[in-house]
């Protein structure tokens, strides 16, 4: 019988660290009057890229209708674009404007300067290590998604 006390459980570890980096993510989208999920697409979205939308719903876990709903709001703040796909006209496509692009750049900078708080008790070995073991855990999006010459 497997041990039921989640304490060394890999995916009750995962969710408590992911949880501790949401909370941070979280508290800078506010400081830009966004929601959490609106600052995470825009760091999703690459500068130069145009993406489907329904990428965006896989990406993020969720229905494509409340992806509907963050399209708009990033759209009236100007930073993304939403078009239809040239070659097919029922996918609708998004890009980063370029108020998109920098704050983008602007949240992968704060995103990224706390995470010296996350690893802090890590050897660069083991910081390298824990990077190449998540990139593997991740999911791989269906890349057929993306619509380069949209």
């Amino acid at each position: 019988m497997k041990n039921t006390d989640l304490q060394d459980n890999i995916t009750w570890l995962l969710l408590r660290a992911t949880m501790s980096a949401k909370q941070h993510l979280v508290k800078v989208s506010e400081s830009y009057d966004l929601t959490f999920m609106q600052a995470y697409t825009l760091c999703l979205l690459k500068p130069g890229e145009t993406v489907a939308m329904s990428l965006i719903s896989d990406l993020l876990g969720c229905d494509p209708s409340n992806v509907t709903g963050i399209v708009e709001r990033l759209q009236l703040g100007a930073y993304i674009e939403r078009r239809e796909c040239r070659t097919d006209r029922r996918v609708k496509t998004i890009n980063l404007t370029g108020t998109g692009i920098k704050l983008r750049h602007e949240l992968m900078h704060k995103i990224i300067e706390n995470e010296t708080s996350y690893v802090s008790s890590l050897s660069q070995n083991e910081i390298e290590t824990l990077r190449k073991i998540l990139l593997k855990t991740l999911p791989t999006p269906n890349t057929q998604k993306h619509y380069p010459n949209a």
